[in-house]
């Protein structure tokens, strides 16, 4: 991180490399301990998303996409794991089983959503699947103050509410690419549908600077973090 992170956002990171992401259980009460703090500590959250803007590589990192806007709040290249806020524009919905290529955890700031977590009936339980080879495990609803791991192994299934507001905290990558539902393919609109061979996926184009500063307004206006003081004003 540049322009000399602060000893509170040093500390974050310190606890981001020590994260055990090889044992599931372990990993899980790493990140909520770490997600959940840094939730309650709006001065923090406030410092990692003013920082964004003055990284180039973390700006650089920071996606638009259909469902969200992604902020690159950290990144570890090397233990290949990120930290991000997600800003969903409830104008489209993720209704499409789908597993990913990493574990991660979040916690959700606002808003919220159905999730529903699917078990693999087929014999393989990886690669490729269709709707037929799932069955409903566990159905939640994600509300504020929910944290959750998710491994890369499972599928889900999420109905977000507009202006769902999230922490995602992303381990090292576990397999190639993400697979979807192959029968339901059909109801992503063209986007973010895994493509044959392994080639690029659609729907994420990097933030332009006019968006990032769109979400940063609404995410001050709302008070998940501080609004930035005029020059003159005194402490």
């Amino acid at each position: 991180m540049t322009n000399s992170p602060g000893p509170a956002v040093r500390h974050l990171t310190e606890e981001i490399s020590r994260i055990d992401w090889d044992d599931p259980r372990k990993s899980a009460r790493q990140c909520r301990g770490l997600l959940g703090r840094l939730a309650a500590d709006r001065g923090l959250l406030t410092e990692l998303v003013r920082g964004t803007e003055r990284d180039p590589r973390r700006f650089g990192r920071s996606e638009s996409h259909p469902l969200m806007s992604k902020l690159c709040l950290y990144e570890d290249p090397e233990r290949r794991c990120q930290l991000r806020l997600h800003a969903f524009t409830g104008r489209e919905r993720d209704l499409v089983p789908h597993d990913h290529k990493y574990p991660f955890s979040a916690y959700v700031l606002a808003g919220g959503y159905v999730h529903v977590w699917n078990r693999r009936t087929d014999a393989t339980c990886s690669g490729e699947f269709t709707s037929r080879d799932l069955a409903a495990g566990v159905v939640a609803l994600e509300r504020p103050g929910s944290c959750y791991t998710f491994q890369h192994s499972l599928v889900h299934q999420t109905i977000v509410m507009p202006d769902t507001v999230s922490l995602f905290l992303r381990g090292p990558k576990r397999q190639s690419r993400w697979h979807a539902a192959g029968d339901m393919l059909h109801l992503l609109d063209g986007y973010e549908a895994p493509r044959p061979g392994g080639r690029s996926h659609q729907g994420s184009v990097p933030l332009s600077p006019d968006q990032f500063h769109a979400v940063r307004a609404d995410l001050e206006q709302r008070g998940i973090i501080a609004k930035e003081r005029p020059p003159h004003a005194v402490a």
